[in-house]
């Protein structure tokens, strides 16, 4: 099979809205009248962004909802996609599966995948997404004000203990052995774009980012774009992780002295896991957002509607110097957090 097979087989429709569609040396789009594109692109790497157990329609949603996540946290629309494929060699039933798992994503949200470009080498697929959106509604990282509250759209941590359970040898070996469950493996390998609760939030959000490199890495983005320091309680967290105590995640993670051993060197370990999940690993993709403390009935009733076990983890405060976010604890105390977010160059 040629390439250009590839995409006609695959990869090609006939245009519903774009002015030009797939096929030709550049597609031709415009934005809704009185809108504005919002335009993001994403890469996933073989053995960087995704593991080679994951089933290869798993790989095409996923590749749709990571791009769609970042015009979710702008206010925009899906409307049209371009996919670049780098495939090591054609193998037609992974394609078949690929494209299947993309068109699927693609449809749910009635996106036009309008060109791209395919090739051989090490595996990537990186996906230009297009969104419209009124000028005067975009959601930006800059309009987080204090007296704002920082919500979270959803769960976060769940992915990073998939992702840590699933890269353990499969042997058991190691000093911390942990296991993750089916829903916890698919917030990993299935993340949701949360589009719908994006465009509900034009009104509403003051500042918008989606959680794909870790919680405090994206809440100190809105700090610093807005010129404010942000306080989030780690108990106010939702997470799925329930394979510890959420008391010892919610206090300092205790010290690991020469005595403990057995089920008490097993908690501290546990605990000082879930915390780097819940604060520092990516993969989320759930919507962290500030909103007027006076908007906090309406964010409820957003959630709600749209079935979504967000909460309100903190609050935006006046910075008195450099842009700052601090974790407190169950007893709001300042947590000594050393864990970051995702770095792709680590």
């Amino acid at each position: 099979m040629t390439e250009f097979e590839l995409i006609e087989r695959f990869f090609k429709r006939r245009s519903r809205t774009s002015v030009l569609g797939n096929g030709d040396d550049c597609a031709l789009v415009a934005p809704a009248p009185g809108n504005v594109f919002a335009i993001t692109t994403d890469t996933l790497v073989a053995g960087r962004h995704f593991l080679p157990s994951i089933t290869p329609e798993r790989l095409g949603r996923r590749a749709v909802h990571v791009n769609l996540s970042d015009l979710a946290a702008m206010g925009a629309a899906p409307r049209y996609a371009l996919l670049s494929l780098t495939l090591p060699e054609i193998d037609e039933s992974w394609v078949a599966a690929f494209a299947a798992g993309l068109w699927a994503a693609l449809d749910e949200f009635e996106v036009e995948l309008v060109g791209g470009n395919t090739t051989r080498g090490p595996m990537a697929i990186a996906l230009t997404a297009l969104g419209d959106v009124p000028p005067g509604q975009v959601l930006t990282r800059t309009g987080a004000c204090p007296g704002d509250e920082l919500w979270v759209s959803g769960p976060v941590g769940d992915a990073g203990w998939a992702l840590t359970a699933l890269l353990q040898d499969g042997d058991g070996a190691g000093e911390l052995v942990i296991t993750a469950s089916p829903a916890q493996i698919d917030k990993y390998e299935c993340p949701t774009a949360r589009v719908a609760l994006g465009l509900a939030l034009r009104d509403v959000a003051s500042s918008c980012i989606d959680i794909s490199d870790g919680l405090l890495s994206e809440a100190q983005h809105l700090a610093s774009a807005s010129g404010v320091d942000i306080d989030i309680d780690i108990v106010a967290i939702p997470t799925g992780i329930t394979d510890v105590d959420r008391s010892d995640v919610g206090q300092a993670a205790p010290v690991m002295n020469t005595v403990a051993t057995g089920n008490e060197r097993n908690r501290i370990l546990r605990a000082r896991l879930a915390q780097h999940c819940l604060l520092a690993t990516g993969d989320t993709y759930e919507l962290l957002f500030t909103a007027p403390s006076s908007r906090h009935d309406d964010v409820v009733r957003l959630l709600a509607a749209q079935d979504l076990a967000g909460a309100c983890i903190g609050r935006v405060t006046t910075s008195a110097n450099r842009p700052a976010v601090r974790v407190l604890d169950a007893q709001s105390r300042l947590m000594n957090i050393e864990s970051k977010g995702w770095d792709h160059f680590a």
